[in-house]
């Protein structure tokens, strides 16, 4: 579950507002950012205990609460995006607040609603360093720590680049310095460029469970292969053939054909041809989408 906060650009395409903690001048981006008032903040948090409810009713097994990837969730734990002096923002606990509201509702909607095996868990990024400093591993072990003392997870998933990523102040990976956070139930999924079965046995032997985004985008049949002994017959480049078999949306399909797309999929350059800016008309707002597509020659 996920709200974007600043990162709605799809909501500016259409000309409505986008929120924040903060209203500050991000250069990277090409609208303006306006600052939640307190009352749109328990707003939100209730929608995620909605959207939790929504999920139950669905049959879902359990949910993620998305903290990571510098969505809202993030940017309220960030000193550097959250500039707030109130009680959403601050010092440090302050800026723990929103994470662990969101938190709360969602655990108290799942027990009001859900079967006692519904699965909760927490994404987070270990840190927030570009050109400014939002946190570091120091903190986010602190707020992960605060979280699972208070709130009974079933996991905590580290979001990385790298499965392997390591900090620049330590010689133990971020799943070894975030495992004590943890306790002994609570289980650490990790992620991060796990492209094939040698990766994905590499990757386990840091952390409970694997997470594989990327490669199963190329290969709907990632994990199917590995278990059935033929991890030799992953396919590790996407192509115009795979963009069929895969049945990519036409989102994903515009984002990673994208020359300028990071992280990118191995084999981008054969669908260069494939991506398109596209206009906001009455059909794509319609549909979805942020942009116009002819892809016939991709439908099943």
């Amino acid at each position: 579950m996920v709200h974007t906060g600043r990162e709605a650009n799809y909501l500016a395409q259409l000309g409505q507002p986008v929120y924040a903690p903060s209203a500050i001048d991000f250069s990277f981006l090409d609208y303006d950012v306006h600052e939640l008032s307190d009352t749109q903040i328990k707003k939100i948090i209730e929608d995620f205990g909605s959207a939790t409810k929504r999920a139950i009713d669905c049959g879902f097994d359990g949910v993620e609460i998305h903290g990571a990837n510098h969505y809202l969730i993030q940017q309220f734990f960030s000193k550097w995006s959250n500039k707030r002096n109130d009680f959403w923002g601050g010092s440090l606990e302050k800026r723990m607040n929103f994470a662990k509201a969101v938190t709360d509702k969602v655990f108290k909607t799942a027990k009001k609603y859900a079967p006692k095996d519904f699965i909760i868990g927490y994404r987070i990024s270990p840190e927030e360093i570009h050109d400014t400093v939002g946190y570091t591993w120091h903190e986010s072990t602190q707020l992960i720590k605060t979280l699972t003392s208070e709130f009974d997870f079933d996991y905590i998933h580290l979001s990385l680049p790298e499965y392997n990523s390591k900090p620049n102040d330590s010689d133990k990976s971020f799943a070894e310095l975030f495992q004590p956070a943890l306790g002994d139930a609570i289980k650490e999924i990790i992620v991060g460029n796990i492209m094939n079965e040698s990766d994905a046995e590499d990757a386990i032997r840091y952390a409970d469970l694997v997470a594989v985004g990327r490669a199963t985008l190329i290969d709907p049949q990632f994990g199917l292969k590995i278990q059935e002994g033929r991890g030799n017959e992953i396919i590790e480049k996407i192509s115009p053939e795979q963009v069929k078999k895969s049945h990519l949306t036409p989102g994903l399909i515009n984002i990673f054909s994208d020359p300028k797309m990071e992280p990118h999929l191995s084999g981008r350059e054969s669908i260069y041809d494939l991506h398109q800016k596209g206009t906001l008309d009455e059909s794509v707002i319609k549909n979805g989408t942020g942009a116009s597509y002819n892809l016939d020659n991709f439908k099943k």
